[in-house]
């Protein structure tokens, strides 16, 4: 039994689903994932190095603002319409699963057509253009939050929570987590006597907040660990300096760097946002514009996050890193919020609800 997840161009919609997949093959071992991303995207080696079956359409960015790349949008959605329906016809799968991803909009409204069950998950706080338009196809509609809920008109939507991948989700029993812990400050080289600071910069990177981080090492080092995942192509060089490890990206080691960290740094994105949450880690937030500013604000209400501004100076950046590092009561009340809002369960949640739309 064939079903499609599709979601690329950055890994927030990926993880999400890939947490689904693994959870859907233990419920029932016949079940064959088949992806379908964009050509180039940063899922593509995410999700070929798990062995599943990888397609890719063209991806059309259906812009709020003027671009001239806008007047290609036409062409390349009609382009992405061609390419579900091959994808579809040759694939004959009993659903189409996504989380969020322009890429969905073409197949969910051929599935549709084709009479395939289509199955979209909302995991930001507020629903972004593609879910939107897709839910007017979808047969099934899941959110993360009760604030989201309400966004789809009288659409009904199940409210489960966001899918964590298993290597994250593992890390809540305290022995593995410990275990993991030692290897990740042995694997990269830092000081287990010190606090770690985990600066995440993004499958795709987030150079401004990367840049930031490498002006500042003197400062953020001076008492503390700093491990740092740049994103692909945006490691920022430097000459190598104590209790500072960075890497462009990371796959199943991300659990140990999850495990060394007491602390957080990282854009809003929620598929990052979730890992956190289920570990209960706290995290200092960055958002870019747009919806990571809603998910940043939810749990700064929610006191389970600190949000600084992209345009904060680099002292205010550098001392609220710095006092929080040095303030263990106040990270373990931000943590204890964070945990509060992530549900471990939602991947199995999520994977029951797909298997109840395919039998």
């Amino acid at each position: 039994m064939k079903i499609i997840f599709c979601g690329g161009g950055t890994l927030g919609p990926v993880t999400p689903l890939l947490a689904t997949i693994e959870k859907l093959k233990e419920i029932d071992p016949k079940i064959q994932p088949v992806w379908v991303g964009t050509r180039h995207g940063v899922e593509r080696e995410v999700v070929t190095r798990l062995g599943i079956e990888y397609h890719w359409i063209a991806s059309a960015k259906w812009r709020r603002y003027f671009d001239w790349r806008s007047l290609m949008t036409p062409f390349i959605a009609a382009a992405g319409v061609i390419g579900a329906i091959l994808i579809v016809l040759k694939t004959s799968p009993k659903a189409v699963v996504s989380a969020g991803a322009f890429t969905q909009v073409p197949l969910i409204m051929v599935a549709k057509l084709l009479g395939v069950r289509a199955i979209i998950h909302q995991q930001d706080v507020e629903a972004g253009l593609a879910n939107r338009i897709s839910s007017y196809d979808a047969n099934v509609i899941t959110a993360a939050f009760d604030a989201a809920a309400g966004q789809f008109g009288k659409k009904p939507v199940r409210v489960i929570g966001n899918p964590v991948r298993s290597l994250v989700a593992v890390l809540v029993d305290p022995v593995k987590r410990a275990a993991a812990r030692a290897a990740g400050l042995k694997r990269w080289g830092l000081d287990p006597s010190k606090p770690t600071l985990l600066v995440l910069g993004g499958g795709t990177g987030a150079l401004g907040l990367n840049e930031r981080v490498v002006r500042n090492l003197d400062a953020l080092t001076a008492k503390n660990n700093v491990l740092h995942q740049t994103g692909r192509g945006k490691l920022v060089m430097m000459k190598p300096k104590s209790g500072y490890a960075a890497v462009e990206f990371m796959n199943e080691e991300i659990a140990e760097a999850y495990a060394a960290a007491d602390l957080t740094v990282s854009r809003a994105g929620m598929g990052t946002l979730t890992e956190l949450g289920v570990l209960g880690l706290p995290p200092v937030l960055v958002p870019n514009p747009g919806h990571q500013e809603k998910n940043a604000a939810y749990l700064k209400e929610r006191n389970a996050a600190v949000v600084i501004a992209s345009d904060a100076s680099d002292q205010e950046f550098t001392d609220t890193i710095l006092r929080l590092l040095a303030d263990r009561d106040r990270r373990l009340a931000l943590s204890q919020n964070m945990a509060a809002l992530f549900p471990a369960d939602a991947a199995e949640k999520f994977a029951r609800i797909i298997i109840e739309n395919v039998k």
